[in-house]
């Protein structure tokens, strides 16, 4: 049986009633239609795997798309929900409608304007199939009640369509609703069936459809490309406030219980400046948008709304001015204020109404996320910040400077960082890294990077094995981000600079003004990886006078120059900047970053100066080197260890140092099978002696027990327990594929 019932998808898509339960649906609501001036007409069935009824059938009138698309049952505040539950009709009014809108904020994208609803549950046979809904606006008069031959009309019609629907759900048609409704014009595109009323259609200027869709379409398009509030506001003003006609749009939101004027466009700074900082306890057409989720529209020649306010809401001469509020998240997030010039005198129709609260729920929407963002910025950022070190070492062998610059593109932060470590044997170490991403995480993970480089380097571990030791400690913490580090320890009294990376560029050294020292070092998988990579270090001797720079990729143009070009260009300006200024020549690398609106990644920089030991200052430093397998060597340390303790004038240490240092050079020689490096240096009132190996085996000292073969199999460590004896503290640190076992001796005071 043809109807002439033409059904639009919510896609858009022209369709028809596909089944005899449609065709009934539909001309129950085109009876609707016919017989009552409503405002939106809707057919609501059970949905299949929840306590919810979902829109199966609307008409399509302007205002369809604020129809509820799916309601708690179980929501007796609802009036379709308490029709369901009650089996009956239930008609509320406008007034209650603000009330429940009160309580629930979101509801207010669907009554944007005074509405009064009527609802009717669909039984029949014992069972109840749905409801039908019907919606009035109430603009012109918000107090006017639902006739009671319109109510009657509704219920003759819900009690035809339950009596077709028992028929049919006995016939085994389904009841539920569809995933997506049907929405059928109000004037059929035929001959109607027997004892459908056409439409009487709707008079004046309304939008349509496609105009709703192509507005909603453009600031959705602007919306998810806002980075920051200017960026809504701009949005907001193309697609909102021109094309309504507004003269002038001010987007506030709630903070502190207070109005925050987040932008403006078109109101003098005056005006700005009362709106700004409203307590949202003041009764004012602002706060009451927000406190009240209520759409105003104040003209200058409406009686006075606010007596009690401190200044008019209009002046005599102002223009009208509409107050919407902002919806996200199920409440009222701020509130919209849009004026229009004064010699604009149309009220708005209903839909337009609708569209502009739609519209604005998704300012309000963007505003919420941006702030979200920020906040997380913010909390990041802190983090970040109190990450870093608050102050740098004031040392005589050094000169050291910092930049870091944060990401200026997006809302998070990044993980660079950088610190500058006391070493145990009086030494300095650089690191710096950056851990992937931008965000609160990558800052966290920053955080217990530069934590476990100071812990580790504390206790006197080499660049490589720290590396290591960190890798190890992400795969422990389950770290989701893998991180670049890169960490330099300086000899200052030497000149020895060691140096290891985990996928960082490895420093960059220029000895002297307009040279550069390439450094070798095999740069290893970044951190975090899991693959228990082993890094390994490199060694140069610095000349007084070098400068080393530390730093992360964020500082190259990579982009713009590639990275080769852009490399260059950095190693450039540290060879030919200025030497006697660290922080003119900071700020001359950096500059070229800094002069960039915006920037895609973070950027950390780190330059020493080595100065050496100034003049006047002894150089209490010593270094041999032992081959393979010479064992004859042992005596040649113990007299070489002589001569160095004569001219420091230490030589109260000389007979405990040499039995310990023979001791630890003899098991180094044997068991590590490895040539042997001794370094000793002399800072305050101590002596220190480091012995390195390529054993990556720590010496451990052994007790004598009663098991020979115990006693047989430790007998390696037996020689230390002379050291742990004698000297005033001791230690063993990995140091790349082997270890440096160092010993560490207090001088009498008189010596030192």
């Amino acid at each position: 049986m043809s109807t002439g019932i033409e059904a639009v998808p919510a896609s858009g898509r022209p369709g028809r009633p596909s089944s005899p339960r449609d065709v009934a649906v539909a001309s129950a609501l085109l009876d609707l239609a016919g017989k009552l001036a409503a405002t939106t007409y809707a057919a609501y069935l059970p949905v299949a795997d929840r306590p919810a009824l979902g829109v199966a059938m609307a008409v399509d009138t302007p205002c369809a798309f604020t129809i509820p698309s799916e309601l708690d049952v179980d929501d007796l505040r609802l009036p379709t929900a308490r029709a369901f539950q009650s089996s009956g009709l239930v008609a509320v009014q406008a007034a209650e409608m603000r009330k429940l809108t009160r309580q629930v904020p979101a509801h207010f994208l669907h009554n944007p304007f005074p509405t009064a609803v009527a609802s009717v549950a669909l039984v029949a046979g014992g069972r109840t199939f749905g409801c039908l809904s019907v919606h009035w606006s109430r603009t012109k008069a918000p107090d006017a009640p639902i006739a009671a031959e319109e109510l009657q009309h509704l219920q003759r019609i819900a009690d035809g369509l339950a009596g077709e629907l028992v028929v049919l759900a006995e016939a085994g048609l389904p009841m539920e609703a569809p995933p997506i409704p049907l929405f059928i014009p109000p004037v059929p595109t035929e001959p109607p069936a027997t004892g459908a009323v056409p439409s009487p259609g709707r008079r004046g200027r309304s939008l349509t459809g496609t105009t709703f869709l192509y507005q909603l379409k453009r600031l959705s398009t602007e919306l998810a490309a806002a980075v920051h509030v200017r960026d809504v506001l701009t949005a907001a003003q193309d697609q909102i406030m021109a094309p309504f006609g507004a003269s002038a749009l001010m987007l506030c939101r709630v903070q502190d219980e207070r109005l925050l004027v987040v932008g403006a466009s078109g109101f003098p700074r005056e005006e700005v400046a009362r709106v700004d900082g409203l307590p949202l306890s003041r009764t004012t057409p602002e706060t009451d948008a927000v406190t009240r989720v209520e759409a105003r529209l104040l003209r200058p020649n409406d009686p006075p709304a606010y007596p009690g306010a401190p200044r008019p809401a209009l002046a005599p001469d102002a223009c009208p001015r509409a107050y919407v509020p902002l919806i996200a998240n199920g409440r009222a997030v701020g509130c919209c204020i849009l004026e229009f010039p004064a010699q604009w005198r149309r009220f708005p129709a209903d839909e337009e109404i609708a569209l502009v609260a739609l519209m604005l729920g998704q300012i309000g929407q963007a505003l919420e996320r941006i702030r979200a963002h920020e906040l997380e910025h913010a909390f990041a950022r802190t983090m970040q910040q109190s990450l870093l070190p608050p102050s740098l070492p004031l040392r005589p062998e050094t000169v050291v400077t910092s930049r870091y610059l944060p990401a200026t593109a997006g809302a998070a932060v990044g993980g660079d960082w950088y610190d500058i470590v006391p070493l145990p044997d009086g030494g300095i170490g650089l690191a710096i890294g950056d851990v992937e991403g931008h965000s609160a995480e990558a800052a966290g993970v920053m955080g217990h990077l530069r934590s476990a480089v100071l812990a580790y380097a504390s206790e006197g571990h080499e660049p490589a094995t720290v590396l290591e030791r960190i890798d190890a400690l992400l795969r422990v913490l389950g770290a989701s981000r893998y991180a670049t580090c890169c960490c330099l320890w300086l000899d200052p009294a030497a000149g020895a600079a060691k140096t290891a990376t985990a996928g960082h560029p490895p420093p960059l050294i220029s000895p002297a003004a307009g040279e550069l020292t390439a450094l070798d070092v095999p740069v290893g998988p970044p951190l975090g990886l899991g693959n228990g990579h082993r890094y390994e270090q490199r060694e140069v001797v610095l000349t007084p006078g070098s400068i080393i720079a530390l730093y992360t990729d964020g500082l190259l143009e990579t982009r713009a120059l590639g990275p080769d070009a852009a490399l260059e260009r950095l190693a450039q300006g540290l060879a030919g900047g200025n030497r006697e200024n660290m922080d003119m020549l900071a700020d001359g690398l950096i500059s070229d970053r800094q002069r960039h609106k915006t920037l895609d990644d973070d950027l950390a920089l780190l330059l020493m100066r080595y100065d050496g030991v100034q003049p006047g200052e002894q150089q209490d430093v010593a270094r041999l080197s032992i081959q393979r397998y010479d064992l004859q060597a042992v005596a040649s340390t113990r007299h070489y260890l002589r001569e160095v303790l004569k001219r420091w004038r230490s030589e109260v240490l000389l007979d405990d140092l040499q039995l310990m240092l023979s001791e630890v050079v003899t098991n180094a020689l044997i068991h590590a099978q490895s040539d042997v490096d001794i370094r000793m240096r002399r800072h305050g009132g101590s002596v220190r002696v480091e012995v390195q190996d390529s054993s990556p085996q720590p010496p451990v000292p052994t007790v004598i027990v009663a098991n020979e073969a115990m006693n047989a199999e430790a007998e390696s460590g037996r020689g230390l327990l002379i050291v742990d004896a004698l000297a005033t503290s001791w230690g063993s640190s990995p140091a790349g594929r082997g270890k440096t076992t160092w010993i560490e001796m207090t001088l009498p005071e008189q010596c030192s």
